[in-house]
């Protein structure tokens, strides 16, 4: 298992250094980390806490899914456990392994709560925050073409076809007994799991788990926005609420390691397409991935109490 772990891993730190390579090839290094470094002390601690309340609302999202009663305890403790599954997921080669192992920060707290159920929420709230994720993309391209923005005609089809699939999916999950019907395939029998999950959750909880999705992912994308404002890259509110759900979708793939390279590529294919300097647009992302970075070492201070 470590093997498949470490080989992953290193595959993900060279198609990281490949795809910077290829972003950074025409940008002066130099000029853009001067860029960084100048940015005041002040800005990481500030976004930071622009980001936690986003954080409560995950936790409020996961400990729905687990808790017949929620209170705001348990949404702290539950928002801790993201902190500490974001900084597990510094030393994995994806953040799904994070997320499979931050609920044990939680079994001292919930005795009572089995780990197939943290585990199996775990997964549910993936599922779930994948699929409102994959709405605002739609969403997001939908009214980029109305405001005249350029996307390439594949994301179309692509877009169109994860939200049509979905919405399939959860028909027929709750509409018939798909559960037994693929627990015949082995190969299904995550599937299958996850359509278990489904049908055993209430509606009214699995509502409350997308709406908050719903809100929750704005809420973290204008963060981008806050980090062009520093670098005085002119990027509208607008812009980042097109772009970033797309390019955030697109990031879900496990191919490089904390998204950078990827990010970086995305955000200059995308934001380029304003017209704005690339130089100006690798520093946000650069800063981006480095906020990233320090959100999860909070992760890592937590775990010392």
């Amino acid at each position: 298992m470590w093997k498949k772990i470490l080989t992953a891993k290193i595959t993900r730190y060279l198609f990281s250094l490949i795809l910077l390579y290829f972003a950074f090839q025409k940008v002066n290094i130099v000029a853009m980390g001067k860029d960084i470094i100048s940015v005041p002390w002040w800005v990481i601690p500030s976004l930071l806490l622009y980001l936690f309340p986003i954080m409560i609302l995950g936790g409020w999202r996961w400990a729905t899914l687990v808790l017949v009663r929620v209170t705001f305890t348990d949404v702290l403790a539950f928002t801790k456990a993201i902190y500490l599954g974001g900084f597990y997921g510094l030393f994995f080669p994806t953040p799904f392994a994070g997320d499979l192992i931050k609920w044990t920060a939680l079994l001292k707290k919930y005795p009572n709560i089995s780990k197939t159920r943290f585990v199996g929420s775990v997964l549910l709230d993936r599922v779930i925050g994948f699929t409102a994720l994959c709405f605002v993309a739609l969403v997001a391209i939908c009214f980029g073409k109305l405001f005249g923005y350029t996307f390439p005609n594949y994301l179309w089809i692509v877009f169109g076809s994860l939200n049509f699939g979905l919405v399939v999916f959860y028909c027929l999950a709750f509409i018939i007994d798909f559960e037994m019907l693929i627990k015949r395939f082995k190969k299904l029998e995550k599937l299958a799991e996850i359509v278990g999950l489904l049908r055993r959750a209430t509606k009214s909880d699995l509502i409350l788990v997308f709406g908050l999705c719903l809100i929750s992912e704005p809420l973290w994308m204008a963060t981008t926005w806050f980090i062009a404002i520093i670098f005085g890259l002119d990027l509208h509110l607008l812009d980042v609420l097109i772009f970033m759900p797309i390019i955030a979708l697109i990031l879900v793939l496990p191919i490089s390691v904390a998204g950078f390279g990827a990010r970086e590529t995305l955000f200059v294919y995308f934001f380029s397409s304003l017209g704005l300097p690339a130089d100006k647009i690798l520093a946000v992302s650069t800063f981006n991935g480095i906020l990233g970075i320090f959100g999860s070492l909070i992760g890592g201070v937590l775990t010392f109490f």
